[in-house]
């Protein structure tokens, strides 16, 4: 402030000795009276001011002096050709004897306002100085890359703010698990609705304002959600509750488990805790429980079942395991034959004929019919009848 008040007071002086030396004053020009200069924020800025004295000095008159002020804050900044504010990153370029240029290095927000270049005369320039600024996260009001867990089912709100000059454009983007992005939203905040094991985990907030570079930050999803289960015999998912072993080959029973948190994953037969050996390993986001049966000859048979748990819940898969042994599934597919034979046919005979048979013998014939496994019902009706006919003739 006493800068101002002695450069008012020289001012004052310089006019009135210009007055009395001359009749005729010839007061400073300059190019231009405003100008706007616009800079992005750590770069440097030059204010220019052209003052064209060329007439004053051919007349004498050489006692103009030329000061910059920044007017925010009432502060002098240079006295003709020297910085006097103390700030080393201001200077004063006058190459040329008309020139006046303000020159600020690594400009910052505050730099910005209204500057003049006076002549103490009174006669000024006005620069206004924008500075612009490139986008920023506000990290206060963003959501943090890797949130806290949430639960299946609720919500969550992605919240995206930035700070530049001009005010930063805002897009939230989701990925999909191709990392194929998507415009979710062109605002602030954004919340995703009953989220479910399902729901995209990768988001992305950009702010963008036209002067670079864009700024991003990156937001990892993590989902709870209750064990899923599902079942596997020799590499078939099962579909049903039961399983009919009917060859000598081994069993490889698989349980594939899902679940965030993982906590316990095992193996039950007949609703007891499997203690063997089976492996466990990881694929993908998947936990798999293998179990081989290569001893058919033991008590392989029951039921089996698969059991997951986390704080969210718990679940289980069972299916049961039959065992059909060679000489049973051979039986079985000889009847199945023996229904598609067509019947031998049957040669009658007198009922003399019936005298040479003994009561011993019709009961073999008898037997022996009961045991074929190739016999039609026409057969043994056949029979029935001739023993049926020799009881009553005895």
């Amino acid at each position: 402030m006493l800068l101002l008040i002695l450069f008012t007071i020289i001012s004052i002086t310089s006019t009135t000795s210009i007055e009395n030396d001359s009749d005729q004053v010839f007061q400073p020009q300059f190019d231009r009276l405003y100008e706007t200069v616009s800079v992005v924020v750590g770069k440097r800025a030059l204010l220019p001011c052209y003052v064209s004295l060329k007439d004053v000095k051919n007349n004498g008159m050489d006692t103009f002096k030329i000061i910059w002020m920044k007017l925010n804050n009432s502060s002098i900044l240079t006295m003709e050709d020297r910085a006097i504010n103390g700030d080393p990153r201001i200077s004063l370029l006058h190459a040329y004897a008309d020139e006046w240029n303000l020159q600020i290095d690594d400009i910052d927000e505050d730099d910005a306002g209204t500057y003049r270049c006076f002549v103490n005369n009174g006669k000024y320039k006005t620069v206004s100085l924008d500075v612009k600024v490139p986008p920023k996260i506000v990290d206060e009001l963003t959501t943090v890359p890797y949130p806290p867990s949430v639960r299946v089912g609720s919500n969550f709100t992605i919240k995206c703010h930035a700070h530049g000059k001009p005010t930063p454009n805002i897009r939230i983007l989701a990925y999909d698990q191709a990392e194929n992005p998507r415009i979710i939203s062109d605002k602030n905040e954004v919340t995703i609705y009953n989220i479910s094991r399902h729901t995209e985990r990768h988001y992305e907030c950009i702010a963008s304002n036209g002067y670079p570079p864009d700024v991003a930050r990156s937001i990892q999803l993590t989902v709870q959600y209750p064990p899923e289960i599902s079942l596997f015999i020799n590499d078939e998912i099962v579909t049903n509750m039961l399983f009919i072993n009917s060859n000598a080959n081994d069993i490889r029973l698989k349980c594939r488990a899902i679940m965030n948190p993982f906590e316990k994953v095992f193996w039950l037969k007949d609703n007891q805790k499997v203690e063997w050996n089976y492996q466990i390993y990881h694929l993908d986001k998947y936990i798999i429980l293998e179990m081989i049966i290569d001893d058919l000859r033991g008590d392989y048979p029951g039921e089996y079942s698969c059991v997951a748990s986390n704080l969210l819940g718990r679940t289980s898969q069972t299916v049961q395991i039959i065992s059909l042994s060679p000489t049973t599934t051979t039986m079985k597919m000889e009847r199945i034959t023996s229904r598609h034979k067509r019947p031998k046919p049957i040669r009658t005979t007198t009922d003399t004929s019936l005298d040479f048979y003994s009561t011993e013998s019709l009961r073999a014939m008898t037997l022996s019919s009961n045991d074929s496994q190739h016999t039609s019902p026409l057969m043994v009706i056949v029979w029935i009848c001739l023993l049926f006919i020799f009881i009553s003739k005895s």
